[in-house]
């Protein structure tokens, strides 16, 4: 299983903006092949911190989300609301 999490820094204010944006990526996402899961979460500690925290069967299916063309449409929609990069690091949760 592969595990991602992409931390977003979002612009005072518009967090509940961006969250109504990713409805659409979350619910279709959801839907593909080799998605465990895929949730937008909100930091309890920081206001505009969001975090996706996402579960793949795969490196191919994570690849195969990546050409989407929801996940590219997205990438584009939310730059105007970040503050910086997205900071994304990705883990391999084989049982040891």
């Amino acid at each position: 299983m592969i595990i991602v999490t992409a931390m977003m820094n979002v612009k005072p204010g518009k967090k509940d903006a961006f969250i109504l944006e990713a409805k659409d990526l979350v619910a279709v996402t959801r839907q593909e092949t080799g998605c465990i899961s895929y949730d937008l979460l909100a930091s309890t500690e920081e206001e505009d911190l969001l975090i996706m925290l996402e579960k793949w069967e795969d490196i191919d299916s994570l690849n195969k989300h990546m050409e989407t063309d929801h996940f590219k449409k997205f990438g584009e929609i939310i730059e105007r609301f970040l503050t910086k990069e997205i900071e994304i690091k990705s883990y391999s949760a084989d049982i040891v």
